[in-house]
């Protein structure tokens, strides 16, 4: 019965703090976007409309100096602050970037990058994480148990409740979806759409157009660049938890995906992003190795001018109307 008061009260406090600081330091917000889209299903809550993001895109433009991530400590550290300096990314890669994204970027020239998990383009189907979603939570009804195993490994879930309808039904299926999302996240790349795909078939959930959350071709990223506005960055190449890897395999992850990308753009990327914001001081040093110059996390707060570059925060935003967006702009800068 505490925890709301107790979260409105250390939100209170860091405000304070933050806004004491920022009477001395200059400062930044980096802004973290996924997906331009309508979506049925949306879990994460991932998807910003199309005239939710124009909206923000406009409120930007008057409102902000915005410069691309990888430039957002030089500006900081270049003379004295005007305009709050803000930067713009998306992470995974999803085609609606493009074609949502992108156009609205350019028209009001506001620079941005998108962070490529390279490992999943060209892919027709959906990214996992969206495949599952409609498996488990497109439907009104599950049958009551679940069994499913991936090598050695074996899942198992029993509760009548997702077999109902109404408001008990959603709360178990999406209580299965989390519990599902979380042993696939552990699973080998390879064998998690087999297992998706087996969930749909158990579930009797619709198929998902192709069109839907899926990510781009290395086609399309190149028409994404050509206009300058928008740059690329690295995202690893299956997208997996970091810190749950061996030093090995994490620089297989991150130095494929550096190569993919310098392939793909004919020039090397500067900046990374941690997929699920998850990452330890191995990850940091093997970006580091590497070679990008920074890298986000999720972790949301301001950028500052001693920020490490690649632990560098960032803030996720919502399906706001421009006046909501402009309000949480003006929460963090005050």
């Amino acid at each position: 019965m505490t925890f709301a008061p107790r979260k409105r009260l250390r939100s209170l406090g860091d405000w304070v703090s933050r806004r004491r600081r920022r009477t001395r330091d200059r400062n930044g917000l980096v802004l973290m976007y996924h997906r331009i889209a309508r979506a049925p299903i949306d879990p994460w809550g991932l998807c910003v409309w199309p005239e939710h993001f124009e909206g923000h895109v406009a409120v930007l433009r008057e409102f902000a100096d915005v410069v691309p991530v990888k430039d957002i400590h030089v500006k900081l550290r270049a003379g004295p602050q005007g305009k709050p300096v803000v930067a713009v990314t998306f992470d995974d890669g999803y085609a609606d970037n493009l074609y949502a994204a992108q156009p609205v970027l350019e028209y009001h020239q506001v620079p941005a990058t998108v962070f490529l998990a390279t490992g999943c383009l060209d892919e027709p189907s959906a990214y996992w994480w969206d495949a599952l979603a409609t498996a488990v939570l497109a439907v009104g009804s599950l049958p009551t148990d679940l069994r499913l195993e991936s090598g050695t490994d074996r899942f198992e879930w029993w509760d009548p409740a997702i077999s109902l309808r109404g408001a008990r039904g959603q709360r178990a299926r999406r209580a299965l979806h989390d519990r599902l999302w979380n042993w696939l996240s552990a699973q080998p790349a390879n064998q998690r759409n087999e297992i998706i795909e087996q969930i749909r078939a158990w579930g009797g959930a619709p198929g998902q157009s192709a069109a839907d959350a899926r990510p781009m071709t290395r086609a399309e990223v190149r028409d994404l660049v050509a206009s300058g506005v928008v740059d690329i960055g690295g995202h690893t190449r299956s997208h997996p938890m970091l810190s749950r890897l061996s030093a090995e395999r994490k620089r297989e992850e991150i130095g494929a995906c550096w190569r993919d990308c310098r392939h793909i753009v004919g020039r090397s990327p500067a900046a990374f992003a941690y997929p699920h914001g998850d990452f330890d001081q191995q990850s940091i040093e093997v970006v580091r190795e590497t070679g990008f110059a920074l890298a986000c996390t999720s972790q949301p707060s301001l950028v500052w001018p001693e920020t490490n570059l690649l632990t560098t925060p960032r803030v996720g935003v919502g399906n706001w109307d421009q006046h909501t967006f402009r309000r949480r702009l003006r929460w963090w800068f005050a």
